[in-house]
């Protein structure tokens, strides 16, 4: 009989690539309100500073977007390969260029780093959307 642990992990690993996908829909909320941020500027509804914080908002969830999209690939290999996680960290330490392997470590801990930048890129655009708001409410 299989061990039934892998078969776990791979259905969490699963599980947590589907849910840091949300992160495609947020971002492209973002680029919106990124576009519509460039558009305030350019028609002068947006002073300088404000248009600058709202390209560094833009830019900082666009980052945490990308890895949002990278973890959610990253756990649906994990999925497909239950019970390899310490090839996976080899492989990845690999590909950032590194000697040694990356420490190992649970699929809890790895979900708790992939679910922060979620939660940052979350928060990122909901600091877009208050600032245009204001902007544009106030101004």
């Amino acid at each position: 009989m299989a061990d039934p642990l892998p078969r776990e992990q791979a259905t969490a690993a699963g599980v947590m690539a589907s849910f840091l996908r949300v992160g495609a829909p947020v971002d492209h909320a973002s680029s919106l309100l990124l576009a519509l941020g460039v558009l305030c500027a350019l028609l002068g509804q947006v002073t300088p500073p404000a248009a600058v914080l709202a390209l560094l908002l833009g830019l900082g969830e666009k980052y945490f977007a990308w890895r949002a999209a990278l973890d959610a690939d990253l756990f649906a290999v994990l999925a497909h390969n239950p019970g390899h996680e310490a090839a996976f960290d080899a492989a990845l330490g690999a590909c950032m260029g590194r000697s040694t392997p990356l420490p190992q470590r649970t699929l809890a801990q790895r979900w708790q780093g992939a679910r922060r930048f979620l939660l940052w890129q979350i928060g990122l655009v909901l600091a877009q959307a208050l600032l245009l708001a204001a902007v544009l409410l106030l101004g």
